[in-house]
């Protein structure tokens, strides 16, 4: 009977000790994946929070996007604005001097009104002498520039930016100035004319800056002095150009070198006391006698009631 007992018991104890070892091994994996379980896993509150907080970068990206567009457009509305054409105090609207010259169409202001124009600079000999005289006087010039002119040195360069800075309007003479080339058999040649003007503009930008822009234009040997720029004359005005011949000159490009009293005996020569007088003069080289003749032209226009402006 004893032992009946006895063996119920033992087998008890097994079935116990079996049930607390299966209670341990299911305990300890439990938390063996307790312990593996990601800990970032969001409740649906936090996904929430996640979301407005990406909304919320969202809309910072988008409000930075709108503020570099708008700073974009200020800097092209910018650039563009410096590329229209600004007349200034000192400048004057060469359309209208255009068609004074070429259609005798009177400009009805009432104003005495002297225009100083140079071609074929700059030199670094006789440009900076007239910048000289023209600062002393307070007065501004319409300086046509020779392309191949800037590539003779830096300096040229140097003395063109300086011309620029101190106010005086830089118009296009063309690159090469020849005449066989430009007008071969005294007829215009559209597309090397236009090619050149195209060279210079792009050596203007080079030195004065990308943004500017000229659309003042002189024919070498004037635009009344060959045939067949008709068509030329179209493509001038299909881009904006206007080109400017003179009513008035001192003679220093005919013939051999001048004296100062042969210069000024040329202009009186040729300047009438009309209201609007485009005076031409060279400020290439060999033409020092143009710097000296220059402070008793100023005097002389000064006297006779002239103010003076440039060409934009």
């Amino acid at each position: 009977m004893r032992k009946k007992k006895s063996k119920k018991r033992r087998r008890i104890i097994r079935v116990m000790r079996s049930i607390v070892y299966l209670s341990i091994i299911i305990t300890v994996g439990l938390l063996i994946a307790y312990k593996n379980m990601p800990k970032d896993v969001p409740k649906i509150e936090k996904v929430q929070v996640g979301s407005k907080v990406k909304m919320d970068n969202i809309n910072s990206k988008k409000q930075l996007s709108d503020d570099s567009n708008k700073n974009t457009s200020n800097e092209i509305n910018k650039v563009e604005s410096s590329n229209k054409i600004n007349i200034g105090n000192d400048g004057f609207d060469a359309g209208k001097v255009q068609d004074l010259l070429v259609k005798n169409t009177k400009i009805q202001d009432g104003k005495k009104i002297a225009f100083l124009t140079f071609d074929d600079g700059p030199s670094t000999t006789v440009t900076p002498k007239i910048l000289k005289i023209l600062k002393d006087n307070n007065v501004k010039a319409t300086f046509f520039i020779v392309g191949k002119q800037l590539e003779e040195s830096s300096k040229a360069k140097n003395i063109l930016l300086d011309t620029y800075n101190q106010g005086h309007a830089i118009a296009n003479h063309t690159y090469s100035h020849n005449y066989s080339k430009l007008y071969p058999h005294g007829t215009a040649d559209i597309t090397t004319y236009m090619e050149e003007v195209e060279k210079t503009n792009n050596l203007l930008k080079s030195v004065i800056g990308e943004n500017f822009s000229t659309r003042v234009i002189r024919f070498p040997g004037g635009h009344a002095s060959w045939k067949g720029t008709e068509g030329l004359d179209k493509i001038l005005e299909e881009k904006s150009y206007k080109f400017i011949d003179w009513n008035a000159l001192i003679g220093d490009a005919e013939g051999g070198n001048k004296t100062k009293e042969q210069l000024l005996a040329r202009y009186h020569q040729t300047f009438t006391v009309q209201d609007k007088v485009v005076l031409l003069m060279h400020d290439t080289y060999g033409k020092e006698s143009t710097a000296d003749a220059l402070q008793d032209i100023i005097t002389d226009l000064k006297n006779k009631g002239y103010e003076f402006k440039t060409l934009k």
